[in-house]
């Protein structure tokens, strides 16, 4: 018995778990593992010098079984005299509601839950009883759905403020513990129902691997686990250095520099593309999403893929955009736009302004532009250019198309979709932030002057 827990305190010391004062939150199920860790660490609170409390979820799934559940982890926790918090959500709508895994939004929930309890009450640490066991199961999931080094490097010792003291304990030794020392837990019947895919590894899979292949497999998972943790942690330092180059960001959008990208081994592609988008966009991609945005190295321009509602990437000539909301929604027909007036259309601001008469150091700035409105009427359009429009570009021989003076400007196909026209009887006066037409340029003779300003 004494060696179980001589097990646990070691490994909480070499990997620096626990620091002393530290305020302890711990996950409390009702099951063996989160059981175990609530006695382990009440009876080892002098000799860590922390304090504890612990929090229960109620998933509202299992009906009365839930309530017990709860009940059970309440009773606990009044014998053992500390601080107990629980919540109850209903998972299952939560599930619905976010397009997920019954497992998954339990795991999500629960993860906010003990994040909010803990930054309200002021614990530095949260535990969970994950086990050796469940280390494997992640493991194995994970090979099985093709997740890449981060995804093989198991359930981590520590991420944040979270901790798994009894991670170097498997299942059967803490269900051992328990029952030696007349510890009562609870136990889950879904955990037997194969219907989840963990629990139809749990049951099913491994049982069988340990008996034909490998009795010590959650111990060989956790060394290979170990491995390429190491591997990761390594790569994942590199990863910034070499994104330098690669990587760019410009206005909430990520620009992904293809040929750079292309020199390294291809390994390292999905590497930098997740590290890059779970940073900027604080959204976790799967590994299909990241296969997915890989193959946009291979395809031709102004192909698209959309990774959530509002992300979405696309391959341009030499570089791949990453970003929310690229694609505004399609603007229907026109707006009316009058000299001395502005216009809001896609968070740009367009407005015409009088000038009273004609200066030859008239000079223009930035995004604005200086137009003869002697031909003009007063009544101007804003819209997306449409194929067939043509204009005379300031500066060139003879009417050229919009589409081909945009492709011409090398104009990424995103901002091309979206490029804007200014009309005025039918012609276009001015692709607007980049070209006004010839048959509009102030002259000497001009009479009356428009300012046109893009901001």
């Amino acid at each position: 018995m004494k060696q179980t827990e001589q097990k646990v305190i070691r490994f909480i010391d070499e990997n620096r778990l626990i620091e002393k004062k530290d305020n302890i939150l711990i996950a409390l199920s009702g099951g063996p593992d989160s059981v175990f860790l609530l006695h382990f660490l009440i009876k080892y609170k002098k000799r860590f010098n922390i304090t504890i409390a612990a929090f229960h979820l109620n998933h509202m799934l299992r009906g009365n079984e839930a309530n017990e559940d709860e009940k059970f982890c309440k009773e606990i926790c009044a014998d053992l005299k500390i601080k107990f918090f629980n919540a109850r959500k209903r998972v299952n709508n939560y599930a619905k509601k976010n397009k997920l895994s019954v497992e998954i939004a339990g795991r999500t929930l629960r993860y906010i839950e003990l994040e909010r309890i803990a930054k309200k009450y002021g614990y530095n640490k949260i535990a969970t009883g994950h086990n050796l066991n469940d280390n494997t199961e992640t493991v194995l999931l994970n090979l099985i759905k093709g997740a890449g080094l981060r995804g093989l490097s198991g359930i981590p010792l520590k991420r944040g403020n979270i901790i798994r003291p009894v991670l170097v304990l498997e299942k059967e030794e803490i269900i051992n513990y328990l029952n030696k020392n007349k510890i009562p837990f609870r136990i889950d019947p879904s955990n037997t129902s194969i219907v989840y895919e963990r629990n139809f590894l749990r049951n099913e899979v491994i049982p069988l691997l340990k008996t034909e292949l490998n009795p010590s497999l959650d111990r060989s998972v956790l060394k290979t686990a170990s491995v390429v943790r190491a591997a990761n942690e390594f790569i994942k330092k590199k990863i910034p250095e070499l994104s330098k180059e690669i990587i760019s960001d410009n206005g909430g959008q990520l620009f992904v520099n293809v040929e750079k990208l292309l020199l390294l081994d291809e390994e390292l592609y999905g590497e930098i593309l997740k590290t890059a988008i779970d940073k900027y966009f604080i959204f976790q991609t799967s590994s299909d999403e990241i296969k997915r945005i890989v193959s946009l190295l291979n395809v031709q321009s102004g192909k698209q893929i959309k990774l959530s509602k509002e992300l979405t990437a696309v391959r341009e000539r030499d570089r791949i955009f990453i970003g929310k909301n690229i694609f505004p929604d399609e603007m229907t027909g026109s707006y009316k736009l009058k000299p001395g007036k502005s216009l809001l259309v896609d968070n740009k601001k367009i407005s015409i302004k009088n000038i009273s008469s004609y200066n030859q150091s008239l000079k223009k700035k930035r995004n604005e532009e200086i137009i003869s409105a002697d031909n003009l009427s007063d009544t101007f359009w804003i819209r997306r250019w449409k194929p067939g429009d043509r204009f005379y570009p300031l500066g060139m021989k003879g009417s050229k198309k919009v589409s081909d003076f945009l492709t011409e400007k090398k104009i990424s196909s995103i901002i091309k979709r979206n490029q804007l026209v200014l009309i005025n009887d039918d012609k276009v006066v001015w692709v607007v932030g980049l070209r006004i037409d010839d048959r509009f340029k102030v002259t000497t003779e001009t009479k009356r002057i428009y300012r046109l300003c893009l901001s």
